[in-house]
């Protein structure tokens, strides 16, 4: 991976080479639709983008399952430039028009190993553009994205330990609030159990992420002045400047949008 793999995901031991699963790639199994409604109503109470720093997580334990049985750098590309999605959805050119996961590689991706792994980036990438443009809440996708984890895993207790300690962290620090339900951006160390998180580390955690960035070389993120251009008269200009983040500036900017949506 461009960005290092997690310790808590080196030490899971989920990376095996059996496959002890039913797969089909013309039919969705009734398994991987079946949504766990406990986990469907803890994710309702926390903020929409700490759903989807969940949904990239689980994306994260999905892909490394599959290591040891495929290997593919544009799967550690596409996975940083998710994460940057995450803050800003521009950020990742699928977001501004042009290249995306689902157009760039999927395709023929067939079986019980490239299939799932196909569809846990589509899940992710359709859950970040469609809250960023359309607004729609990321927990029904987020749920399924978990099943299909579970279902991938040899044996998903770890996983589901993973679940529990996160989601407890995220409920406490990131709570829904009914006025801002997208709430601030998560960094990516809220979910990792062994680093002691405390919310005041966001801005500086986010800005370590970003400087780290690299457009020139992962094909999945945008240019600055992508990010800065728009050929939709209707999207809101970008605020700020690229790769920085200023979580008063992100605050700002959802206070106008929530006066916006009151207007109207």
């Amino acid at each position: 991976m461009i960005l290092p793999v997690p310790k808590y995901l080196q030490v899971a031991n989920i990376n095996d080479t059996s496959i002890r699963y039913e797969w089909d790639d013309w039919r969705t199994l009734p398994a991987l639709q079946t949504i766990d409604e406990n986990l469907k109503s803890r994710l309702r109470k926390i903020s929409q983008r700490a759903v989807i720093t969940f949904m990239c997580g689980t994306a994260e334990w999905i892909v490394y399952r599959f290591s040891k049985l495929y290997e593919d750098p544009d799967l550690s590309a596409y996975l940083e430039a998710a994460w940057a999605m995450s803050i800003d959805v521009r950020y990742c050119v699928c977001g501004c028009g042009g290249i995306g996961w689902q157009e760039y590689s999927i395709k023929g991706w067939d079986g019980p190993i490239k299939n799932p792994i196909a569809d846990a980036l589509e899940r992710l990438e359709i859950a970040i553009q469609k809250l960023a443009w359309e607004g729609t809440d990321p927990v029904r996708r987020a749920a399924l994205l978990a099943a299909l984890a579970t279902y991938v895993m040899t044996d998903p207790a770890t996983y589901n330990r993973w679940v529990a300690l996160v989601l407890g962290r995220l409920e406490s620090v990131y709570p829904r609030d009914p006025e801002d339900k997208l709430g601030d951006v998560v960094p990516r160390e809220a979910i990792d159990p062994e680093f002691d998180f405390k919310i005041g580390q966001a801005e500086t955690l986010i800005n370590q992420f970003l400087a780290g960035l690299d457009f020139h070389t992962n094909i999945f993120l945008s240019t600055p002045e992508d990010i800065l251009e728009s050929d939709d008269e209707e999207e809101e200009e970008f605020q700020g400047i690229p790769y920085v983040y200023s979580i008063e500036g992100d605050r700002k900017a959802r206070r106008k949008a929530i006066g916006h949506s009151h207007d109207t």
